[in-house]
């Protein structure tokens, strides 16, 4: 019996950052994915984030980007930028599923930067060890309604037919488990992967799909000219991990993967290394463009931006978006 190999096209994930607009399509073809459209465009430097300039910049650069990215279909899948998601890990008492909710809501009302009557809240309970503990640890993220109403009407006044709008963390760990964490052994260690932006390094701790920790560092590219900007975002990565391994139920990091294309800045690899070294893990650079074969001529899209441009978020939001679509 011979299977017919079909090509089934996930949604365009749209990664809308503070300095880039990023847009891939990936798909797949029976034997593994592939990327079927992309596209990136920088945003302009004198346009602030936010802005009804930065709106109107969004929307014609979207239309542009998908007259020419090759996609197929206008079905996405968006993500809001990490300075618009409040993030902050809490502890609270041990409680029934339906609970949880109001205790996240009673603990973090007073640390949220907008109204909570406009607030848009997403709680993780986290893997726990200790099955004693009468605490637990809980990932919450939230989001001005406002906000996210801005984002939704670029992607409809650009002609996107948006399906959801995730969060960066989750689309992060998408890539992560189906670029980098394949093999039965890799599966069950605790990762803490890094995605280091323009102006934000965004900072993930999940143990295969299980979301751990997140947290955001306000320090990109652009403070990592001098050794001194490099060295501070390494001892915030250092105090973030240390911050896990001490309140996590005893869990400890086992792999520190460098979300980012081959060419990143060697001083920071470099830095990385000495932290996995001392801290005895295996550290690794994951470049998602790599990892997927290029529909033909698409590799020129991907591959023409410079070595800061990562395609993580990307890829993790088309491929949330994916129903039934196979792979190896």
């Amino acid at each position: 019996m011979f299977r017919v190999l079909t090509k089934k096209v996930c949604p365009i994930g749209v990664d809308l950052g503070s300095s880039y607009l990023r847009m891939a399509q990936l798909g797949s073809n029976g034997h593994g994915l592939y990327l079927h459209g992309v596209g990136c465009e920088k945003k302009p430097e004198d346009i602030m984030s936010g802005s009804s300039e930065w709106q109107k910049w969004a929307v014609k650069t979207i239309k542009r980007i998908t007259r020419r990215g090759g996609f197929k279909s206008k079905k996405a899948v968006a993500a809001l930028p990490s300075q618009d998601v409040f993030i902050d890990q809490i502890r609270i008492p041990r409680m029934p599923a339906n609970k949880v909710g109001e205790a996240v809501l009673a603990n973090v009302k007073q640390k949220l930067p907008f109204d909570t009557s406009q607030a848009m809240i997403k709680h993780v309970v986290a893997e726990q060890t200790g099955s004693n503990s009468s605490e637990m640890d809980v990932l919450v993220m939230a989001a001005d309604s406002v906000t996210v109403d801005r984002h939704l009407a670029i992607y409809e006044y650009a002609g996107l037919d948006v399906q959801n709008i995730n969060v960066w963390p989750f689309a992060m760990t998408n890539s992560f488990v189906e670029f980098f964490s394949r093999r039965r052994e890799e599966q069950d260690k605790v990762a803490m992967l890094l995605d280091i932006g323009t102006t934000n390094t965004n900072i993930v701790i999940c143990r295969n799909r299980n979301l751990l920790l997140a947290r955001v560092v306000s320090l990109g590219f652009a403070d990592l000219e001098q050794d001194e900007g490099v060295q501070r975002l390494i001892s915030e990565i250092d105090a973030c991990s240390r911050y896990f391994e001490f309140h996590c139920g005893g869990m400890h990091i086992q792999r520190l993967v460098l979300l980012a294309a081959k060419d990143i800045d060697k001083r920071i690899c470099s830095k990385l290394a000495e932290m996995a070294q001392r801290m005895q893990i295996p550290a690794q650079i994951g470049d998602v463009a790599t990892a997927v074969d290029m529909r033909p001529g698409r590799h020129v899209g991907a591959g023409k931006f410079d070595g800061h441009i990562d395609w993580s978020v990307a890829f993790g939001l088309s491929l949330s978006g994916r129903k039934n679509v196979n792979h190896k």
